[in-house]
């Protein structure tokens, strides 16, 4: 796809579906959304969409438009336009490790079933995805803005989708 027609599915589709995310993060507070998976919440936030294309899954991994960013482990594959508001960011066994304010950090996601959100922000200087994604935690079936830093990412594999028209 062109840049021109990426940045019309944003324009169309992707600063849609992240108002709706935002919406849902803000909302969520004490309630489900979706069925309380990664795959659910943005399920959930694309039904809100009325002209996103559905996610085609095929096997264990599900396409959610076109592959904008491709990264596995500090090796970039992909970068097919700017990440903005709007897109799916998927984890798969990602270990990311750098650095918050002094301290150091360590965080282990995706493992055992893909970590799926919506990117609300991106800092393009910090290389930095803020996301809405489904909470995890146990008895915390709501939603949360989660940071990943691009740089960070020492194993396993970050793709970033733009949605689609249907």
């Amino acid at each position: 796809m062109s840049p021109e027609e990426l940045r019309a599915a944003h324009n169309s589709v992707g600063a849609k579906l992240a108002e709706v995310a935002n919406a849902l993060l803000q909302k969520s507070k004490g309630t489900l959304v979706g069925n309380g998976s990664y795959a659910g919440f943005v399920s959930a936030a694309l039904s809100h969409v009325p002209h996103a294309r559905v996610p085609e899954s095929s096997g264990s991994s599900t396409q959610y438009g076109f592959k904008i960013y491709h990264q596995v482990a500090s090796t970039v594959h992909t970068r097919a336009a700017e990440i903005l508001p709007g897109d799916i960011i998927v984890l798969v066994d990602a270990r990311l490790k750098g650095h918050k304010g002094l301290h150091n950090y360590s965080l282990s996601v995706g493992e055992g079933t893909a970590c799926v959100g919506v990117v609300v922000e991106f800092e393009g200087k910090k290389a930095k995805v803020r996301c809405a994604q489904a909470n995890q935690h146990v008895g915390q079936a709501t939603v949360e803005a989660v940071s990943y830093r691009l740089e960070d990412l020492k194993s396993g594999t970050l793709k970033i989708y733009r949605v689609l028209e249907a």
